[in-house]
């Protein structure tokens, strides 16, 4: 009787042991976006790292990478939102605080740096220039660079011990720099074009045909598949 009751506490201790070692040696997440590639006008593959630095506090990285063949949608007439010499690039560091730390179901919000390098070669195509002119051309080089600051709401949804999904949405302030180069048979269309015609206060819809620099409003939503380890 004291043989099993010995072994029954053996087991026990390394069983309470074994579950309590889970949580520090699970203190990795990498992730992997579902959005970016899909459902972006500016198509990316998107992979995270974060890291549990306290029991409330976790830090991150994302890097992004797209090109013409390696994202969905893609088109070859030249004269969609990305072409063949589609290019761009994400940076984005992230600190994270944990909510609910003792929950299964994590509640982060976080404050998110983010850097975008976007590059093209548009055909036939027109913009409204930074002195307020409206031109059209026959070929030309295209860069965006896209900085700025979010602050997101984010929920981890586990579907087994390692693996879930982490759902974000946040709002901040973005600064965008739009340059036109190596234009080709460059054009001055009559009249102002459209500098009062810049679309949304979010820069979502005038983000090729505005150049120079503008700050805005920026929002951000994104879904997550993340594995933890």
């Amino acid at each position: 009787m004291k043989q099993i009751l010995l072994c029954l506490l053996l087991l026990t201790l390394s069983t309470a042991r074994a579950q309590d070692s889970l949580v520090p040696q699970r203190k990795s997440i990498i992730t992997l976006s579902l959005f970016s590639p899909v459902f972006s006008y500016v198509p990316r593959y998107n992979v995270g790292y974060m890291r549990n630095v306290a029991p409330r506090w976790w830090v991150g990285l994302e890097a992004g990478y797209g090109s013409y063949g390696a994202v969905f949608g893609s088109e070859s007439d030249g004269d969609e939102y990305i072409t063949k010499e589609y290019r761009s690039y994400q940076l984005s560091p992230e600190v994270y605080f944990d909510l609910r730390p003792s929950s299964k179901l994590k509640h982060l919000v976080s404050a998110e740096l983010f850097y975008i390098n976007h590059k093209d070669h548009y055909l036939t195509s027109r913009y409204d220039g930074a002195d307020g002119i409206e031109y059209t051309f026959d070929a030309a080089d295209y860069k965006r660079i896209k900085t700025g600051l979010n602050i997101n709401y984010s929920l981890m949804f586990y579907f087994s011990g390692r693996f879930g999904l982490l759902w974000k949405t946040g709002f901040g302030i973005a600064h965008r720099d739009v340059a036109y180069s190596n234009v080709l048979n460059k054009t001055a269309l009559p009249g102002n074009s459209g500098a009062d015609e810049e679309g949304s206060w979010f820069g979502t819809e005038e983000y090729q045909d505005q150049e120079g620099a503008v700050t805005k409003f920026n929002f951000n939503t994104d879904l997550k598949l993340f594995y933890r380890f």
